[in-house]
């Protein structure tokens, strides 16, 4: 066999291997993303464990019983070199140790070299963008009243600033989970991340909104919002719906249906500087996550009670 021959051969053997590598590390991954699925987290968040992970692997581009702790650092140094934000480079970490700890706890691997991974430093978090009382005021005056279309939208755009509801939770919500008196409070059950389950209360406007759209319903349909095809909405669909009625009301420096629980959440703290109970009404796990909204000086939250009293959070 000649030196060429030869080469061209290993060549074709390292590319072979490379293959087999990859299609194992394939397999384990699918596995590990099956069982977050069974442990109820939500697609969006698998979806995100795969980006993240596939990512990772194929920077690795070697057997996982091969990784050591250097190549985990080295990957994301890199990572943080290249520009990457620091949030997302901290998301990856925290999937790469729950993914590493999966296989070292189902008995593939000697060590874990995901142990001692450490997530970057982050500065003070940048408080969430939201909109203005104005604003929310411009934004919710503008579907018309006399639409079908326009009273759906409306209570969309109520629902999701009065409650902090996250879009997908909207989006699955069905026509049983609300309950609807004609005086009174009415009450939300939302199946939230991790399969959670709370109950949000609807405070009248957007009782009143919510009857005055289903009153046009006279279908069998279980969703609790349709969209123009008479099926469920979207995720994408209510952020297109949002946006539009954002820039309609000259809002284009903030954009999504997060704005609008951004916007919830600030404003409530505002009206009454509860921690605990806004974590509680925006379904975060820590209150640490809601302490992102405390971004407000002490003669804000005097002076916007009456504002929001005067609005929809009363």
């Amino acid at each position: 066999m000649t030196k060429a021959r030869a080469r061209q051969r290993e060549g074709k053997e390292k590319v072979k291997s490379r293959r087999n590598r990859a299609r194992q590390n394939q397999a384990v991954l699918v596995e590990f993303l099956d069982a977050l699925a069974l442990e109820g987290r939500s697609v969006h968040s698998v979806r995100a464990y795969r980006r993240d992970l596939d990512a990772l692997l194929a920077a690795l581009g070697r057997p996982l019983d091969e990784v050591r702790p250097a190549d985990l650092r080295d990957c994301y140094r890199r990572q943080q070199q290249a520009g990457r934000s620091p949030s997302s480079i901290n998301r990856a970490i925290g999937a790469t140790r729950s993914f590493f700890r999966f296989i070292f706890e189902e008995g593939r691997l000697e060590t874990n070299p995901a142990q001692a991974l450490r997530s970057i430093r982050l500065g003070p978090p940048l408080a969430p963008k939201h909109l203005s009382v104005a604003e929310v005021q411009r934004l919710l005056s503008l579907p018309s009243p006399d639409t079908v279309v326009g009273r759906r939208d409306r209570a969309i755009l109520i629902l999701l600033y009065n409650t902090g509801l996250r879009v997908g939770e909207l989006c699955a919500l069905s026509r049983e989970d609300v309950r609807l008196p004609s005086e009174g409070w009415g009450a939300l059950q939302v199946v939230g991340k991790g399969r959670r389950l709370h109950r949000l209360p609807i405070n009248r406007p957007a009782a009143d909104a919510l009857l005055a759209y289903l009153a046009d319903r006279d279908d069998t349909e279980s969703a609790l919002f349709l969209n123009r095809s008479g099926g469920r909405f979207s995720v994408r669909g209510i952020a297109l719906l949002v946006n539009r009625y954002l820039r309609a009301a000259g809002i284009t420096d903030r954009s999504g249906p997060l704005v609008l629980r951004h916007t919830f959440a600030t404003h409530a703290l505002r009206a009454r500087p509860n921690l605990r109970a806004v974590q509680e009404l925006l379904g975060h796990a820590w209150v640490t996550t809601t302490q992102r909204y405390t971004h407000l000086e002490v003669e804000d939250l005097q002076a916007q009670v009456a504002d929001l009293a005067a609005n929809s959070l009363s």
